[in-house]
């Protein structure tokens, strides 16, 4: 190479601009992913799902299905709430469908009912879309005077500030509890007036409103509107609002009900610990930096503590970026004991710091200008992608030592034809993660992108860097051969008429040799049916009772070899495992009609339970109107342990003696990847559609009848929660049944019955408000008695149905204890019924049960109705598709081989060792009983690329070859590239080694890790045996 110098002071400068770049990378824990999608929520207080989906959804939807490029519409109305999905192309503006909805909605919105809140629309992660939502930072404030007055401060001086940074989502204070102002009327008093509850409202109203009784002017001949102050002083001034004007006497407030001020009902419960606390929790928006934005909130609240009053405490009680940044600092350690590693065994090797500088040196700035090129294109960095650059050092290196070997033994550069072809064989292996389908492609994808682009730049450093770097360390030794001395030579020869001898007896018998590697490998025999419906050939011979039972077992080892062990022992088990920090979820659900104080009292059993448990570093409970949930996070070192199993187990029993409550305890994490929890029971979905709802119901039940017969399947959910972690109950509600005509003859409307039932009856949300001392305060106008209102009373007691008589409502209705859906669910108007069902043992055959049931249901469904799977773990369609890709990359390994050597017979042979290797991921994975997860299919992608790249050099020295006799240049060509193979294999597996350290525990790299090294290790018996066996030709006797 020509000035050599001058070469590496470019690719010097080009590292140091990588530098400037480096810290403006965008890092994060997990893989950002937003959904090109909005939601839309709302509430409707206290109605059940059928009235939110007929008065709030649907109306909803009919206005919203005139925007232009919605891919699918999806809702849920449940109890009181309900949501709505748009799903858009990608490439969409979704700002600007936003305000397009949003523009939608105002116009509908005084359509809607008026208690009905105003629908919020946000644009949703798709990370976070499944899973419940976690604060990222939990406070607990405490002060020695009234919560209302510490949640006011805390209102004016720590989240108005906060409100400026504008990646926090929202932030929510529990605990404290506003003031409100009771209005306490006595009924029958108000019937003794002729007035009703609906009288005080509008009076109240009035008595707020802002007058503007005409205009003045001023000393200066201006003219200014005036108005009357609303604000009160004391409740004094509300007492004289006057209700009605009586025989000349106006009626005060203050004449017939009492007015006073108290805390408003607790709405939730937030406990840290089993304490009682006020408690600031605050939410990221999806996308950003976690540990960025917690430390920036981290800081800012500590600068405005200072301008709180000094006894109120603020202190952190949980920081959920401790666990990403635990995880991070992890990898960035992997990612330093990989680059040691790698340099102590090439110097371990070679004993040269001159080849250790070169290879440090092109490490070093081949990743500064990766970052350069990751800042271009936007790539995010997390553990993934940070992953994928530590993995990609070992194959940085080995470009590095077959470009130095080449130059040491050719002098040249003529080996960089076959670098490219390899480089490009292990960068279409993963690029191949790109056609997955979208869900399964999320975390793998900038994985995949970070590998290839250090792989890309390996090269133009491997071509121009790496040999310019050696020219100028290793001048002398380019200018003179190296000299073996008699002894080495002679060793030399010795090995090569040895191996020369091996590879020749085994070509005599190459015919054995191919079925002795066919049958490592393995027949899918083990796959064949028991049973083939319509052939009785079939049934006789291979479905008789004597070869099932005597025969198959032992073809089923000889012939299936390998995978076939593979195939039973490990890849049954296959599970996606958790990445995140080991959790245990307690979560009770309580029936329709308890209180909050019940939920509070069932969800307090269990903290007493935990409570003093050993081993907890901290457990949050969360308590809301029905249902509670504990959140139970493990000390350190209790993390991987027996704890979170024997906890969960000790919990699932004590729920068993607290009946009535739907519980549901998950144990999620690191923690739960390992023990018993793998082969418990799989999980599955069933999901119906139609536009009738009770059709849809009713075929739904004729399902779960068949599901229940199987002794594996002891419970189905008819009507599972689609996108959550737990079933929701079926709720009940009262329904009165009026007998209309009887109401007519007695002259009784219902509209006067519903005002009796808003009267008697405890109002949803406030009547009112009134600026008490500059502060809006909420007004509840409420019946004295009305917490005591019973369906008795209802039903037996003689109420005021107007001013001048008294009714019973059971002489004109009937009230029925019926149940109601618990949750409405349609996609682009269809309903939805999604049944969830656990198959205890073997996910492969729980599937096939399901897959049976739905043929039937097929047959016997109305038409217009559709039935397919909803599964929530691993679906084994998309898992064919899967390893169906593996096909295309043998097909693109194919292509550039032929174009490399021009030849169409040689690229077979390079593709041959890809299922060689093979072998040996099954073998370890198998051998060891280590746990295959993600991570293993990751592997198989992996070693698809990188083991024909060892082939690829070998065939390419073959092709170069000056020696006239074709089977010792097959021999001269293997033996040649042996070292700098032998030190790639190496280096690449030594690279894997920190992916290790952690154990079996590690989900996804110790699988990825694991299955690489193996099917690495293997490969050696595809290079040196298999290929030469494959490449030589049979010489004739004469």
């Amino acid at each position: 190479m020509k000035r050599p110098f001058r070469m590496v002071i470019v690719f010097v400068v080009l590292a140091m601009i990588g530098i400037a770049f480096i810290p403006k990378l965008n890092v994060n824990f997990t893989p950002r992913y937003t959904k090109p999608a909005i939601t839309i929520s709302f509430t409707l207080p206290d109605s059940s799902p059928d009235i939110v989906e007929r008065l709030a959804t649907s109306p909803l939807e009919n206005a919203i299905s005139q925007i232009e490029g919605v891919n699918k519409v999806t809702s849920v109305s449940g109890y009181s709430t309900g949501s709505i999905e748009l799903s858009f192309d990608k490439g969409e503006d979704m700002e600007f469908r936003k305000f397009e909805i949003n523009s939608l909605i105002r116009n509908i919105y005084k359509k809607l009912p008026e208690t009905m809140s105003y629908p919020m629309v946000e644009q949703r992660g798709g990370e976070t879309q499944n899973q419940s939502e976690s604060p990222i930072l939990l406070y607990s404030i405490n002060g020695p005077y009234a919560s209302y007055k510490i949640k006011k401060d805390v209102d004016e001086y720590i989240l108005k500030p906060l409100s400026a940074i504008s990646e926090i989502k929202r932030t929510e204070l529990t605990g404290a509890n506003e003031l409100q102002i009771t209005v306490d009327f006595d009924p029958l008093l108000l019937m003794r007036y002729g007035l009703s509850k609906s009288d005080i409202v509008s009076s109240l109203n009035l008595f707020q409103d802002r007058n503007y009784p005409g205009m003045i002017k001023n000393p200066a001949g201006q003219q200014f509107y005036f108005r009357s102050s609303s604000e009160l002083t004391s409740l004094e001034d509300l007492e004289q609002a006057v209700i009605s004007n009586i025989e000349g006497k106006e009626l005060y407030l203050k004449d017939i009900a009492k007015v006073y001020l108290e805390e408003q009902e607790p709405r939730s419960y937030t406990r840290i610990n089993g304490r009682n606390a006020i408690n600031l929790q605050i939410y990221a928006r999806e996308g950003v930096n976690k540990i960025v934005l917690a430390k920036q909130i981290r800081d800012r609240i500590e600068e405005l503590q200072s301008t709180v009053q000094s006894d109120l405490s603020i202190l952190l009680e949980q920081d959920d970026t401790e666990f990403l940044n635990k995880e991070m600092d992890k990898i960035y350690q992997r990612t330093s004991l990989s680059i040691i590693i790698l340099l102590v065994f090439i110097f371990l090797i070679n004993r040269n710091p001159r080849y250790l500088a070169t290879l440090f040196m092109g490490i070093a700035v081949n990743l500064c200008i990766t970052a350069i090129i990751l800042y271009a294109l936007d790539v995010e960095l997390h553990m993934y992608s940070i992953a994928g650059l530590t993995i990609s050092f070992g194959l940085i290196v080995d470009n590095a030592i077959v470009m130095m070997d080449h130059m040491y033994r050719k002098k040249n550069r003529g080996i960089f034809v076959a670098l490219l072809a390899a480089s490009l064989t292990t960068i279409m292996a993963l690029l191949m993660v790109l056609l997955l389908p979208e869900e399964d492609r999320r975390n793998l994808s900038d994985f995949s992108i970070v590998v290839a682009i250090n792989l890309a730049v390996s090269l133009l450093i491997a071509l121009f860097f790496t040999p310019a770097l050696y020219q100028l360390l290793f001048k002398k030794e380019i200018q003179k051969s190296k000299l073996f001395s008699t002894r080495q030579l002679r060793r030399k020869v010795k090995w090569f008429k040895g191996y020369s001898k091996s590879i020749g007896f085994v070509v005599r018998y190459r015919k054995a040799f191919i079925v002795i590697v066919i049958l490592g490998f393995g027949l899918p025999v083990f796959k064949i049916p028991i049973q083939w419906e319509g052939q009785e050939w079939y049934n006789k011979t291979i479905g008789s009772d004597k070869y099932q039972d005597d025969i198959r077992p032992i073809t089923d080892k000889i012939l299936g070899g390998a995978m076939r062990k593979f195939a039973t022992e490990v890849y049954q088990g296959y599970y996606y495992r958790d990445v995140s920090q080991t959790q245990l979820t307690v979560r009770a659900t309580l029936p329709m009609g308890t209180t909050l104080e019940d939920a509070n009292y069932v969800i307090g059993k269990v903290e007493e339970f935990v409570d003093g448990v050993k081993g907890i570093d901290k457990y949050i409970t969360r308590v809301d109107n029905r249902t509670g949930t504990v959140r139970i996070t493990f000390e350190p070192e209790y993390e991987f342990s027996a704890l979170p199993y024997q906890l969960k187990g000790r919990l699932q029993a004590r729920s068993v003696d607290l009946t009535g409550v739907q519980w549901s305890i998950v144990g999620v994490g690191q923690g739960f990847n390992i023990g018993g929890e793998r082969g418990e029971s799989q999980e599955f979905g069933i999901r119906m559609r139609g536009y009738n709802y009770d059709e849809l119901s009713r075929q739904a039940d004729i399902l779960a009848v068949k599901l229940e017969n199987h002794k594996r399947i002891q419970e189905v959910k008819t009507n599972e929660q689609i996108g959550y972690n737990y079933y929701s109950l079926k709720g009940n509600e009262y329904v009165l049944y009026f007998d209309v005509d009887r109401m007519a003859k007695a002259g009784i409307s219902r509209g006067a019955v519903t005002n009796v039932l808003i009267d008697y009856t405890l109002p949803n949300s406030s009547s009112a408000s009134a600026n008490l001392n500059n502060e809006r305060t909420p007004i509840f106008v409420k019946a004295m008695n009305a917490k005591a209102f019973s369906k008795y009373d209802l039903m037996e007691e003689a109420l005021p149905i107007d001013t001048s008589r008294l009714v019973k409502i059971n002489d004109y209705a009937t009230m029925v204890f019926e149940e109601s859906a618990n949750q409405i669910h349609k996609e682009d108007r269809q309903y939805l019924r999604q049944l969830g069902f656990k198959y205890l043992g073997s996910g492969k055959f729980g599937a096939e049960y399901r897959d049976k049931m739905i043929e039937e249901m097929k047959l016997i469904m109305p038409v217009g109705y559709q039935i397919d799977t909803q599964d929530r773990l691993f679906r084994f369609d998309k898992q064919t598709k899967q390893y169906g890709l593996l096909g295309y990359l043998i097909i693109g390994i194919f292509i550039i081989c032929a174009i490399l050597f021009e030849n169409l017979k040689q690229p077979l042979f390079i593709i041959i060792t890809i299922p060689i290797s093979f072998i040996g991921l099954f073998l370890i994975f198998s051998l060891f009983d280590f746990s295959f997860d993600q991570g293993g299919y990751a592997a198989f992608v992996m070693l698809g690329g990188l083991v024909v790249n060892a082939a690829i050099f070998i065939v390419n020295d073959l092709n170069n070859s000056s020696l006239k006799k074709y089977n010792r240049a097959v021999l001269r060509a293997v033996i040649g590239k042996a070292q700098p193979i032998m030190l790639t294999i190496l280096s690449t597996c030594f690279g894997l080694i920190p992916f290790l350290l952690e154990g079996e525990n590690e989900a996804f790299w110790f699988a990825l890790a694991i299955g690489t090294i193996g099917g690495l290790m293997f490969s050696t018996v595809a290079v040196f045996l298999c290929l030469p066996v494959f490449l030589t030709k049979k010489v004739k006797r004469a």
